[in-house]
């Protein structure tokens, strides 16, 4: 998947675009953001960076205490990469242009309420499955792909439809689609794209949010070929 994704007409007017920014989180920006998460005092639930300026922020799940202060510096001077890119997910772009990426890793639980919210969670399927360390396992047959044990559609207890993330590193992430109820971690997407993320006392704007059509995934999946 590639920032052609993202709507047309969401390109500054920059030389870079929102395109180009994905391009280069999924190439190598996620994996050296990766590490900026594994060397930070507390750990760290997102990233944007500024399609314009290349300006990375990276945002700490608390907002108080020691080692929750806001951390910005250029792209530039990301650390190399040193792994993969883990359970980084590029969710959208944000009202100031910036492009929102979110650390599933730092999040046991996360709703995401949508009028189809398969199509924000197969974004993020395709997206982990890049990281061969990464398993996943849903109840919903509209998230599931033939990649055997690396995306189990299972029967999972409690109810609701269930996409849980695991990549050996615990605690594993429970994405719940349509929860019952609000909570303190939760992504609302609206019928044009557009999204608001809460994750605790922290909360984005996001003008579009990346997605995938049925079309797109059928297509998607039947390029892939079945894995034990």
């Amino acid at each position: 998947m590639t920032g052609a994704e993202i709507e047309a007409g969401t390109e500054t007017e920059s030389a870079v675009t929102v395109a180009d920014t994905v391009q280069w989180l999924h190439d190598e920006g996620l994996a050296r953001l990766a590490v900026i998460g594994a060397t930070a005092p507390s750990p760290i639930v997102a990233f944007t960076v500024e399609v314009a300026t290349g300006t990375v922020t990276a945002f700490p799940v608390a907002v108080t205490g020691p080692g929750t202060d806001v951390l910005t510096l250029p792209a530039d001077d990301l650390p190399p990469p040193s792994g993969t890119a883990k359970r980084l997910v590029v969710v959208g772009l944000t009202a100031t242009e910036s492009v929102l990426v979110l650390d599933l890793a730092a999040l046991p639980t996360l709703g995401i309420h949508a009028a189809r919210p398969e199509t924000t969670a197969r974004a993020w399927v395709a997206q982990l499955l890049l990281d061969p360390e990464i398993t996943i396992t849903t109840n919903s047959a509209d998230l599931a792909v033939p990649a055997g044990n690396r995306c189990r559609f299972t029967f999972i207890p409690g109810g609701g439809t269930l996409l849980m993330v695991d990549d050996k590193r615990p605690p594993l992430t429970t994405v719940t689609l349509n929860p019952a109820g609000d909570g303190t971690e939760q992504l609302d997407v609206a019928d044009d794209g557009s999204a608001e993320l809460y994750l605790g006392n922290r909360f984005w704007q996001l003008r579009h949010v990346l997605g995938i059509g049925d079309l797109t995934w059928a297509a998607l999946t039947a390029q892939l070929e079945p894995a034990d």
